[in-house]
């Protein structure tokens, strides 16, 4: 699920709760507006949209261990929390309902079953959303247009060995050589396959396929060799990521 669908996800919901409740509390239209009512009511789910991106990334971190979906869980039910005491502190605040006849910090007791039940089911959306995404049609596979020496070359992700960044360039060590692009590292991960591609350093990633050793140093330290002998070192955040990574691919 992309960001910007549940970015208009959260909106929709915000802005139908803010006219059910204003349509609800019909004793009070003399004494709050539509408009703030709204305008509350964004305020209390837009974090939701920080949320989505804090769970998309443990998904991600996750995705393939067996930890991947007790993390997510924890992840959502953690975000409840907070979401939960957001909305306490939001409505004591600026709640347009505050101080009102038969209001409590802001709220009446209703919004709390609601709040809480929206919460639930947001949570066990997006857990199935990222964890069983919407299979896409089949596209072309994609290829690279590589230049070197005034000639123009087709590269598929298949042939590329490692991505190394350099300043504003990177350089794509591939099976027809080396090449330079002008354009920044982090670009290719959203075009090139996860399930072969994976980002081992700040300025590297590599092709698994191509990988034939892990290779320990002092301490923690680790090192990816390559079929062709080249070592690149894995960066502290990802030595487990890639030490599992490996473990499960392997028999």
């Amino acid at each position: 699920m992309k960001l910007k669908n549940f970015t208009i996800l959260i909106f929709s919901i915000a802005l139908l709760l803010g006219a059910l409740i204003y349509w609800r509390e019909y004793a009070t239209r003399d004494q709050v507006t539509l408009i703030q009512v709204l305008l509350w009511q964004l305020g209390i789910w837009i974090p939701w949209i920080l949320g989505f991106l804090a769970l998309d990334k443990i998904e991600k971190r996750g995705r393939n261990t067996k930890w991947g979906l007790p993390l997510l869980l924890a992840g959502g039910l953690l975000l409840i929390c907070l979401h939960f005491g957001w909305f306490f502190g939001l409505s004591s605040t600026v709640s347009p309902y505050l101080d009102l006849e038969g209001s409590k910090f802001g709220v009446y007791r209703y919004f709390f079953i609601f709040w809480t039940l929206i919460d639930i089911g947001l949570v066990w959306f997006v857990v199935d959303k990222l964890r069983n995404p919407k299979p896409q049609e089949t596209e072309p596979s994609i290829k690279l247009e590589l230049t070197r020496g005034g000639s123009t070359y087709f590269c598929e992700p298949s042939q590329i060995q490692l991505l190394a960044a350099e300043n504003y360039y990177t350089k794509l060590f591939t099976t027809q050589g080396v090449f330079v692009m002008r354009r920044p590292l982090k670009t290719f991960l959203e075009v090139l396959p996860m399930d072969t591609f994976r980002k081992i350093h700040r300025s590297t990633i590599i092709n698994l396929d191509y990988v034939s050793e892990l290779a320990r140093g002092n301490g923690s330290t680790l090192e990816v060799i390559m079929k062709d002998g080249t070592r690149r070192r894995v960066s502290k955040s990802f030595v487990k990521e890639i030490t599992q990574l490996f473990r499960e691919r392997t028999y």
